[in-house]
C-alpha cells in the first residue's frame, strides 16, 4: 500500500493540472448538488418531532366543486364535533385554529403569532412541556398561555420563574403555566403563544367558529379510512363538502413530490455530467501511462496491483472532491435554504441545514460512481501488452478513442437537457410574472392592524377606528392614499360566503372581502359598472355591496347586476348590488379568477384588516406615518408585516416554486456547460497531442493548415451534434416531466431548444478552437526530429 501511495503522489505531481481540474469539477458539482440533498433530508426525511408522526393526520374539507389537489380548509366547530363522534371508533381528534395576538406592557406592543387548542392537543402529539404543564378539560376559555421555548429565551429572558407569570395579550391579562420543549415545531402553524380555545363547545358551534383536525389513527385505520368516516358529516353540510385526511408529514411540506423530483433530477444530471467528465479524464491519464503500465507488467507486476492503483487514484480524486463539495455545500445550504423556504415556508421551524447524514450520503455516492469511473480505464489497462504498447505508441485504440467521444457526446446531451428545463422555467416564470392579477400593484405598501376584542368589542367600535385612522392618514398622505381590506388578493381564498339572487336561488359559492372607500382606486381594480364604496355606506346605511364581474353574470346573466339585491349567507342579510368591478385571482398566477363579493368595512368590519396605500413617498416615510397616526389613536396597536404588494405577487402560490427550480436548473446547466466544454477541449487537445506525427507528416506531403483545422473542428463539432440530437430527443421527455410547472407551447419548446443549442454550440467551438489551431500550427520538422 505504501507503495501504491507512492506511486499515486508522483502521478499526481506529473500532471497537477487535471488532478486538480478533476478536483474542483467535482467539488462545485457535488457541493451544488449536496445542497439540493440537504434540502430533500430536511422536506421528506427529517420526521416531526412527535410521538408516532405516522399515525397522525390533519384533517379539514374541500369544496365539493374544486379540483382534488385544492388544500383543505377549515370547518365550523360543529362540523368538528360531529367528526369526533363520527371518528371515535378510528381515531382521536382534536382541534387548532391559528391566530394572531398583540403583546402589550413589555415594552413596545408586538404582534404574535398563536394557536388555539382544545385541551388534549399536546397529549394527542405527545409532547411534555419543558416546563409546567399542558392544557386540561376545565381550561377551555381562560386565560391561560403555554410559550414557545425561543418565546422564553427571547422576549421573557428564559425567566426560571416563568411559570405563574403573567402576560398581556389581546388587551386581556393571561396567566403562562407552561414552556414548550426546544425541539418541538409544528410546522402548520408557527406560534409564539398557545392557548386553550376561547369558548365552550356550545359558544363556538353558534358562533360558527372554524378550526382544522388533528387526529392520531388507531390501529388499523389510515388516513382514506378516516376520510370515508368523516364524509356523511361533509356531505350533509352546507355548502356540501368533502373530508379530507392528511398525513402530518405531507401536511407540513404541502404538495412537494414534483418540485422534489424535478430537484433531484437536476442535481442527478448534473453529477452524471461531472462523473462522466472524470471518467474521460481518467481514461486519458490512463493512456498518457501506457507505456508504464505494460512495462511494469512485463516486468511481472500483477494485474490486480495496476488496477487496484488506478482505482486508488480514481477514489482519492473524488474523495478531494467531496471533501471541497461538503465544504463547498456549507456555505452555499444557506443561500439555498432561503430560496427553498419561500417554496416550503412550513419547514422554516426546522430549517435546512447541511447535517452529517446528507454529507455521508453525498459521499457514499460519489465513491461508488467513482469505483463505476475507475473500473473503465482500470479494464482496459489490465489488457495492455508490451508489444502493443510499442507498435501502437501513444496513439489510442479505436475502442478507447469510441469511449471517450461517447462520454464527451454523452455530456453535451445531459447539458442540452439543463440548459432547456432551464430556459423553459425561466421563460415561465417570466410569463406567471407578467400575468395580470387583476389589479396594479406597483407602489402600493401594505401593513397589518389588528384590533383587540377585548378592547374593540362589536363591530361599530372596529368601524369606528377604522373611519378614524383612514381620515386622519387622509389628512397627511392624501385624500385617495389609504384604504383598507381584510384580505389582500393573491393570499387565498379564506373567508368564502354563499351569495344568492332570491329564495329559489341556491347560492354561488363567492369570495368574500370587506373594504374601505378607495380601494378599488389605490389598487385600480377597474369598475365595469356603478361604483365603488364611499364615506356614506357605513353602518347606518343600507347593506350595499360590490360583485366582480364574474359573479354578476352567474347572478344575474344577460342583465346589468346593479341595482338588484342579493342574499349574502356570512352576514344573513340582504344588500343592494351598487357596483361591479373586475375579477381578482385570489389564489395563484396561473389560476383563474374566482367570483368575489366586496362589504363595506364601515358596515361590515374585520378585526384584522390591511392598510393599503398608494402616495408616491418613500416607503421608511409611509410606515413612520402610518406608525405615527395608528399610535396617536392607539399606542397599544401594532402595525405588523409591512411589505410591498409586488412582493405579495413574488411570493404568490408556484412563483417560488418556480424560481427555486429556474435557481437550482441555471445553476446545474452552467455546471453541465462548463464541463462539457472542458470534456471537448480535453478530448480534442489529448487527440492532436496523440496524432502529433500524424499531422506533422500530412503537413510534410502537403496538407494546408486549413484543412488540418477544418479536420480538427469537424471531429469535436461530429461529437457536438450528436450530443445535440441525444438531448434533444431526452429533451422530449424531461419537458413532459416540467408540464405541471411551465406553460410551453410548441413554439416555446422550439425556441428554447434552439437557444440551448447555440450555447453549447459556442461552448463547444470555443473549447474545440484551440487545439484546432494547434494542429493547424503543427512544425512538421520539430515533430518528426522529435520522434
Amino acid at each position: 500500500m505504501r507503495l501504491d501511495i507512492l506511486h499515486l503522489w508522483r502521478n499526481l505531481q506529473r500532471s497537477p493540472a487535471s488532478a486538480a481540474a478533476a478536483v474542483l469539477t467535482l467539488a462545485l458539482t457535488l457541493g451544488a448538488g449536496a445542497s439540493v440533498a440537504a434540502i430533500l433530508d430536511a422536506v421528506l426525511l427529517t420526521p416531526p418531532p412527535f410521538a408516532d408522526p405516522k399515525a397522525l393526520v390533519v384533517i379539514g374539507e374541500r369544496p365539493v366543486d374544486e379540483q382534488p389537489g385544492a388544500a383543505p380548509r377549515a370547518v365550523r366547530y360543529g362540523t368538528f364535533e360531529a367528526w369526533r363522534a363520527q371518528a371515535e371508533s378510528q381515531a382521536r381528534v382534536e382541534a387548532f385554529d391559528g391566530t394572531n395576538l398583540t403583546l402589550t406592557e413589555r415594552g413596545t406592543a408586538e404582534r404574535l403569532s398563536a394557536m388555539d387548542v382544545t385541551p388534549g392537543f399536546f397529549g394527542l402529539l405527545g409532547v411534555t412541556p419543558a416546563r409546567g404543564r399542558t392544557f386540561e378539560t376545565g381550561d377551555v376559555g381562560e386565560p391561560l398561555a403555554i410559550v414557545s421555548h425561543g418565546f422564553w429565551r427571547g422576549k421573557l429572558g428564559g425567566d426560571p420563574n416563568v411559570v405563574g407569570a403573567r402576560i398581556v395579550l389581546g388587551g386581556r391579562s393571561h396567566t403562562i403555566i407552561g414552556v414548550l420543549p426546544e425541539s418541538f415545531a409544528f410546522a402548520l402553524e408557527v406560534a409564539d403563544i398557545w392557548r386553550p380555545l376561547p369558548m365552550s363547545a356550545a359558544q363556538a358551534a353558534r358562533s360558527g367558529y372554524r378550526v382544522f383536525g388533528l387526529a392520531r389513527l388507531a390501529r388499523g385505520a389510515t388516513p382514506s379510512s378516516l376520510s370515508t368516516a368523516l364524509e356523511d358529516v361533509s356531505r350533509t353540510s352546507r355548502p356540501s363538502a368533502h373530508a379530507v385526511s392528511t398525513p402530518i408529514a405531507t401536511a407540513f411540506t404541502g404538495d412537494s413530490t414534483r418540485t422534489l423530483t424535478l430537484l433531484a433530477a437536476a442535481a442527478a444530471f448534473a453529477l452524471l455530467v461531472a462523473f462522466t467528465n472524470l471518467a474521460g479524464l481518467l481514461i486519458v491519464r490512463a493512456i498518457d501511462r501506457r507505456r508504464e503500465l505494460a512495462v511494469r507488467s512485463a516486468l511481472g507486476a500483477d494485474r490486480s496491483v495496476i488496477v487496484r492503483q488506478l482505482l486508488l487514484e480514481s477514489t482519492v480524486l473524488v474523495a478531494l472532491g467531496v471533501a471541497g463539495g461538503v465544504l463547498l455545500a456549507t456555505w452555499l445550504t444557506p443561500t439555498a435554504a432561503r430560496i427553498a423556504l419561500a417554496r416550503f415556508p412550513m419547514i422554516a421551524a426546522r430549517g435546512i441545514a447541511m447535517s452529517w447524514r446528507t454529507a455521508a450520503a453525498v459521499a457514499a455516492v460519489a465513491l461508488a460512481c467513482a469505483g463505476i469511473c475507475g473500473c473503465i480505464p482500470a479494464f482496459s489497462a489490465s489488457r495492455w501488452s508490451l508489444i502493443d504498447v510499442l507498435r501502437r505508441g501513444a496513439t489510442p485504440s479505436p475502442r478507447e478513442l469510441r469511449v471517450r467521444r461517447v462520454f464527451v457526446t454523452g455530456e453535451v446531451a445531459l447539458a442540452f437537457v439543463l440548459l432547456v428545463s432551464m430556459l423553459l422555467l425561466g421563460r415561465t416564470l417570466v410569463s406567471v410574472l407578467h400575468v395580470n392579477p387583476g389589479f396594479d400593484a406597483r407602489g402600493v405598501l401594505a401593513l397589518k392592524l389588528s384590533l383587540p376584542g377585548a378592547r374593540y368589542q362589536g363591530p361599530e367600535r372596529v368601524a369606528a377606528f377604522y373611519s378614524a385612522v383612514q381620515r386622519a392618514l387622509q389628512e397627511r398622505l392624501g385624500a385617495r392614499a389609504v384604504s383598507l381590506v381584510d384580505e389582500l388578493p393573491l393570499t387565498g381564498d379564506r373567508g368564502r360566503s354563499l351569495v344568492s339572487a332570491g329564495l329559489d336561488d341556491g347560492g354561488r359559492e363567492a369570495v368574500m372581502r370587506s373594504i374601505a372607500p378607495g380601494y378599488f382606486e389605490i389598487m385600480r381594480i377597474p369598475l365595469a359598472a356603478g361604483r365603488s364604496f364611499e364615506a356614506a355606506d357605513a353602518a347606518g346605511a343600507p347593506p350595499r355591496a360590490v360583485v366582480s364581474q364574474l359573479l354578476a353574470a352567474r347572478l344575474f346573466p344577460g342583465r346589468s347586476a346593479v341595482g338588484e339585491r342579493i342574499r349574502v349567507a356570512a352576514t344573513t342579510r340582504t344588500a343592494e348590488i351598487i357596483g361591479v368591478a373586475g375579477d381578482v385571482r385570489h389564489r395563484a398566477l396561473d389560476e383563474t379568477a374566482l367570483p368575489t363579493i366586496y362589504l363595506s368595512a364601515m358596515q361590515a368590519p374585520s378585526p384584522s384588516s390591511i392598510l393599503v396605500v398608494r402616495d408616491g413617498r418613500p416607503d421608511a416615510d409611509t410606515i413612520a406615518a402610518v406608525r405615527d397616526e395608528v399610535a396617536r389613536l392607539d399606542r397599544d396597536l401594532p402595525v405588523y408585516g409591512v411589505q410591498r404588494v409586488d412582493e405579495v405577487i413574488a411570493a404568490s402560490p408556484g412563483v417560488p416554486e418556480r424560481r427555486l427550480l429556474t435557481a437550482a436548473f441555471a445553476a446545474f446547466a452552467v455546471l453541465a456547460v462548463v464541463l462539457s466544454a472542458i470534456g471537448l477541449f480535453g478530448v480534442a487537445a489529448h487527440d492532436v497531442a496523440c496524432r502529433r506525427t500524424e499531422l506533422a507528416l500530412r503537413m510534410a506531403i502537403g496538407a494546408n493548415p486549413a484543412q488540418l483545422l477544418r479536420a480538427t473542428l469537424g471531429r469535436g463539432a461530429s461529437m457536438v451534434g450528436t450530443g445535440l440530437a441525444v438531448g434533444a430527443l431526452l429533451s422530449i421527455w424531461t419537458t413532459e416531466a416540467l408540464r405541471g410547472v411551465v406553460f410551453a407551447s410548441g413554439r416555446a419548446d422550439l425556441a428554447s431548444a434552439a437557444a440551448a443549442a447555440a450555447v453549447l454550440a459556442a461552448a463547444g467551438a470555443g473549447a474545440l478552437l484551440p487545439a484546432a489551431l494547434r494542429a493547424a500550427r503543427t512544425d512538421p520538422l520539430a515533430a518528426l526530429r522529435s520522434e
